[in-house]
């Protein structure tokens, strides 16, 4: 850069031209100018041109949106007419399908509610099974006098306080069981025995409610139909009538008079009664276990199964095997009544204390028929089955003696067609053989040691469980071809 001094000592000549040449730079900046203001009209021109076709581009491309939007609309409303068309070609689809399951479900939904109404009658028949058991301990704890009076409702509840419970024994001391058994009793071993009658009817009170509740429930579901209606309702009323026959056999321990008339000094029911009470809860719990097993495991073979057994039964026909379906069924009935029988001659045995007169096996004594069989006093003579200890007990042996015997001679005759048979069959056939000889050995081990409670009680549950196996038995074989 030149200062001003510098510029003082250049020569006129070359600020002159130096001047010229500033004077002509700046005439080509204003032409370049000019020319660039003419080319920011000629660009503002083209600008303006370009909006006027944007904005004409514009209004085309809206107008086309419009009619795009328009077609939208149009084939979306055809749309939603042919899919709501198609919604409801599948609803009626589903419909008919839900129809046809509704259908193929309606025999598995009756078969649910059998299975429901066979699981309530087992249930029920174990109840009844408890009761049994629980009336057998009451019985050989002497405790079936110990509540001398009957109410179905109010005695549901128990002494509580300590006045309550001393009047309750104040009531039993009036009575003939204590004055000539219990005298000195006090009041915490009556309790003990207050505790198992008391239990025994409360159960009953238990089983008459979870009886009749259900039944009303499945009878108004329809899962019961009337045939059987019929038959529960009969079963219903037994029940209501085994209270009542439980009271009366209770009460001919507690009259002097009728203690009396049996000839005997020592309280205790009668042992027709006690038989009657036994019997009647036997044809029960029997009842309900049949109903229940058919429920439950209805009487219907696979195929296959019948083919098979149809073809085993024509080898032993081609055999000349004795073995039939109808003789199997025939001696399982016979097995079933004499087992019943028996336990019936049980009840007698309990109710005379006969297990306690002759404590010896296999002979009674020294003898295999005592001279004491029949007893003079007793008239007429028959009486003595029924009425007299010995006899009581010595016929109580014949029959558990033939009765095991049949149970042996069955298994026998079912081991001979045991290809005909079901494994279901042949299993109960088994399970009666074992356990028939474990009920055979608990009667002798209860008669040898004096009859304790635990033997007892073991074999009365015995009899009620070898009872059940010949039911179980007799419907696997009602499921058989003939």
């Amino acid at each position: 850069m030149l200062n001003r001094a510098g510029l003082r000592c250049l020569k006129p000549s070359i600020f002159k031209q130096t001047k010229s040449n500033l004077i002509i730079n700046n005439s080509n900046i204003l032409s370049v100018s000019s020319r660039l203001s003419k080319n920011n009209n000629i660009n503002q021109s083209f600008n303006n041109g370009f909006l006027q076709s944007n904005s004409k581009l514009n209004s085309i491309i809206s107008l086309n949106n419009n009619n795009n939007n328009y077609y939208k609309r149009f084939y979306s409303n055809e749309n939603k007419t042919n899919s709501n068309e198609q919604v409801k070609e599948e609803e009626k689809t589903n419909d008919n399908s839900s129809n046809n399951n509704e259908e193929d479900y309606k025999e598995p939904e009756q078969s649910k509610g059998n299975k429901k109404v066979g699981n309530w009658l087992l249930f029920s028949c174990g109840l009844v099974g408890a009761m049994i058991v629980i009336g057998g301990i009451t019985r050989l704890t002497e405790s079936g006098l110990s509540i001398v009076d009957w109410k179905p409702v109010v005695g549901a509840i128990p002494p509580i306080t300590q006045e309550e419970w001393e009047a309750e024994f104040e009531k039993y001391k009036q009575f003939p069981e204590y004055k000539r058994l219990n005298m000195g009793m006090t009041l915490s071993e009556f309790k003990e025995i207050f505790f198992w009658e008391y239990s025994h009817r409360l159960l009953g009170r238990v089983i008459g409610v979870a009886f009749f509740f259900p039944f009303v429930w499945y009878l108004k579901k329809g899962y019961i139909n009337r045939s059987l209606a019929k038959k529960l309702s009969v079963v219903f009323l037994m029940g209501g009538a085994q209270g009542a026959l439980g009271w009366y056999m209770v009460k001919s321990g507690l009259d002097e008079k009728l203690i009396q008339d049996r000839g005997s000094d020592i309280p205790r029911v009668s042992q027709y009664r006690l038989a009657a009470h036994l019997g009647s809860a036997f044809v029960i719990y029997m009842a309900l276990l049949w109903f229940g097993l058919g429920l439950v495991r209805p009487s219907a073979l696979s195929p296959a199964m019948m083919q098979k057994l149809k073809s085993a039964m024509s080898t032993l026909a081609q055999q000349k095997s004795s073995f039939t379906i109808e003789k199997m069924k025939k001696y399982s009935h016979q097995v079933s009544g004499l087992i019943f029988l028996t336990a019936m001659s049980g009840a007698f045995v309990a109710g005379l204390d006969a297990g306690l007169v002759y404590n010896t096996f296999p002979k009674m004594g020294h003898q295999w028929i005592p001279d004491d069989i029949i007893n003079p006093k007793i008239k007429p003579a028959y009486k003595n089955m029924f009425e007299h200890d010995v006899t009581v007990q010595f016929q109580h042996r014949v029959l558990a003696t033939i009765t095991y015997g049949s149970i042996l001679a069955l298994s026998a005759f079912a081991y001979r067609g045991r290809l005909a048979l079901s494994p279901k069959a042949r299993l109960a056939t088994n399970c009666l053989l074992a356990v028939g000889t474990a009920q055979v050995a608990l009667g002798i081990t209860t008669l040898l040691t004096f009859v304790p409670v635990s033997l007892g009680a073991a074999h009365q549950t015995g009899s009620l469980t070898l009872l059940s196996v010949a039911i179980w038995l007799l419907h696997e074989l009602k499921k058989l071809p003939k």
